[in-house]
């Protein structure tokens, strides 16, 4: 009966060894592809991490260039405000001589109108007069 029995739990350790040997394989198997996955992910991950770097330093890079951009168009900006103000006085500096040159004449011709006028009028007054006179005495 102690061989029937050690027959017994022979093959039943055997029955037990072919499963386990079965889960081993399939585990191994399991643990192969997690592994082929991993290393997939990790060199997928190794590539975007350096896409981002790359990303990074253009990022940079255009930065800078946009920030010195800037700084090129607020000094031509700055140079041609100034050009713009240096047109805007000279203009104003003209508009005040033809000013002055206009208020002048206008000043000038008023002035000779009122004179012109003023004799005008003094002549018709004494020619009233003397009119008024040369009547009075030429009735009489």
């Amino acid at each position: 009966m102690q061989e029937n029995q050690f027959l017994e739990r022979l093959v039943a350790v055997e029955e037990r060894s072919k499963s386990n040997t079965k889960r081993i394989d399939e585990v191994e198997g399991r643990l192969d592809e997690n592994e082929r996955i991993l290393n997939n992910v990790d060199k997928s991950l190794s590539v975007t991490v350096e896409q981002i770097k790359n990303i990074a330093e253009d990022l940079k890079t255009t930065s800078i260039n946009f920030k010195e951009a800037i700084m090129r168009s607020n000094t031509a900006n700055s140079k041609e405000t100034e050009m713009l103000k240096e047109k805007y006085n000279e203009l104003e500096r003209k508009y005040e001589k033809l000013d002055s040159k206009l208020e002048q004449e206008t000043v000038g011709k008023d002035a000779e109108q009122f004179r012109t006028s003023k004799k005008q009028i003094i002549s018709w007054l004494i020619a009233t007069v003397l009119g008024i006179v040369a009547l009075y005495f030429g009735l009489n």
